[in-house]
């Protein structure tokens, strides 16, 4: 209802203020089939791996249910959730970072691509893995908090399941770099190549042991939708490093690096306020980590800003700015 008021007011809008609209908007028959020809080679590659992604998904999800049971795909939804919390700000943001990469590519400016590709890239990687980190180390307080004690058995597959989105905010912003630049067919076989070699990989994980599997249920689809998310997305990465000719291996070992440093920095905070028995309840005890773990992180930004794709003149320029304000 919302789409047609929307369209309804949009055309009355264009018809009132362009007096001129039949002849503005009239297009030739071979007009008409040039963009028709535009449209399909740039959107049938998209449609592919939109159909696919939706069968392997549903397949995904009807393994987990047929060989490892409701409860088990009980655990895997709630994680599946708690990891879509990480991904809310990042997800937000793609959009602008396609639109920008796009005027970019419009303008054959390859200088400003790169200088965008590493200026919010690592960024909003960081971003992500900030609070994917946070909620691995606390998985066993989330499930509690979220699901109750019934939900406890899900905090190792939503400690693994956290990290999905950093990868995923990583992938969407890689891929806004193909799909800016009209990429969409390689951007389709990286993408289906690794959603079919997935599918074995989930049978082998969660079917029963008589079955030729290791039975591991939501804990083993945790493990594989990061892993080959992992893979795909440094594929992607590493096409781009070509095109936009930058090194593939600063931005895979900044990857590494980065989780590696905040999840040491996520364990510190979770035994400090372990070993001070500052309170017994688990909401507080939640949200004392918390605290502590970005004071932490703040802390190792000022001193490492490379973590986060930032530079010593982004520090400085942030404390200027709060001294002025």
């Amino acid at each position: 209802m919302l789409f047609i008021v929307l369209s309804v007011s949009f055309g009355w809008i264009i018809k009132k203020h362009v007096a001129s609209i039949g002849v503005c908007w009239k297009v030739s028959k071979n007009q008409s089939l040039t963009h028709a020809k535009e449209l399909y080679q740039y959107s049938h590659p998209l449609l592919v791996l939109a159909l696919v992604g939706l069968f392997v998904g549903i397949l995904d999800r009807w393994l987990l249910q047929v060989l490892s049971g409701s409860v088990q795909q009980g655990f895997y939804g709630l994680s599946y959730q708690i990891g879509g919390v990480c991904f809310l700000f990042t997800g937000a943001m793609t959009p602008l970072i396609t639109r920008e990469f796009a005027i970019a590519y419009a303008k054959q400016d390859f200088t400003q691509m790169s200088y965008l590709f590493r200026r919010y890239i690592p960024l909003f990687y960081g971003i992500a893995a900030f609070f994917s980190c946070f909620f691995s180390m606390q998985a066993k307080n989330v499930a509690y908090i979220i699901g109750g004690a019934k939900f406890l058995d899900a905090s190792l597959s939503i400690a693994i399941m956290v990290f999905y989105p950093i990868h995923q905010t990583y992938g969407q912003l890689s891929a806004s770099v193909l799909l800016a630049t009209a990429q969409t067919g390689l951007y389709r076989n990286i993408g289906v190549t690794f959603m079919i070699i997935g599918l074995p990989i989930t049978y082998f994980l969660i079917a029963p042991v008589d079955m030729m599997g290791l039975n591991t249920g939501s804990t083993g689809l945790a493990i594989k939708m990061v892993l080959i998310q992992f893979i795909a997305v440094n594929v992607q990465l590493y096409f781009n490093s070509k095109f936009l000719k930058f090194s593939f291996m600063k931005y895979f070992t900044h990857q590494i690096a980065c989780v590696g440093c905040l999840l040491i920095v996520a364990f510190l905070s979770l035994k400090v306020v372990l070993f001070s028995h500052i309170s017994s309840d688990i909401v507080i005890n939640f949200l004392l980590n918390g605290i502590l773990y970005t004071f932490f992180v703040a802390g190792l930004t000022y001193f490492v800003p490379a973590l986060f794709g930032l530079t010593r003149n982004d520090i400085n320029s942030f404390f200027q700015y709060f001294k002025s304000a």
